[in-house]
């Protein structure tokens, strides 16, 4: 007789980018945000931060759409909050698009929240700060005449994340 192995339900972070169409009325986006605010609050699910990004030109036509309003939201859950949430933003008319990712697994909650105002903008302009990594010696002459060895890092609230030469 087989036994089910039970386990462990981990918290994860996630972040969710989905567009909305252009037209939209305020009351519709409004009702949008409301479902997935009630998501969040049934499957136990923690909003860390939501914005919106405003309307922006896509890069492609979306369901004959060619700007659309980009929301984020950043949350702490279970995997089972972002199945649902996922199939309530494939149901819902005004959303055109959207993308989960997975930011961490095994996530502190009671940690996390305290450090969600640290967290700043999740804009596209204000994410992509390219910083110059600095160098150790001193001889400024050399470095300028070998640009080859300039490393830049793309940074992501402080971890870098790539190394761009």
């Amino acid at each position: 007789m087989a036994f089910l192995v039970e386990h462990p339900r981990t918290v994860k972070e996630y972040e969710t980018v989905f567009i909305l169409k252009p037209d939209i009325v305020d009351d519709e986006r409004t009702k949008v945000t409301e479902r997935l605010t009630g998501i969040f609050e049934r499957l136990q699910g923690h909003l860390l931060q939501k914005e919106e990004w405003g309307k922006r030109k896509l890069s492609y036509l979306v369901k004959k759409n060619s700007y659309g309003i980009y929301m984020y939201y950043r949350y702490l859950g279970y995997n089972d909050l972002v199945a649902e949430l996922e199939r309530n933003l494939r149901i819902l008319e005004p959303v055109i698009k959207f993308m989960t990712v997975k930011l961490a697994d095994d996530v502190d909650v009671e940690l996390r929240k305290t450090q969600v105002d640290t967290l700043g903008s999740s804009k596209p302009e204000d994410v992509a700060n390219v910083i110059e990594t600095e160098d150790d010696d001193d001889d400024d002459a050399a470095d300028d005449d070998n640009n080859d060895d300039e490393q830049k890092s793309l940074t992501y609230n402080g971890e870098a994340k790539c190394v761009l030469f």
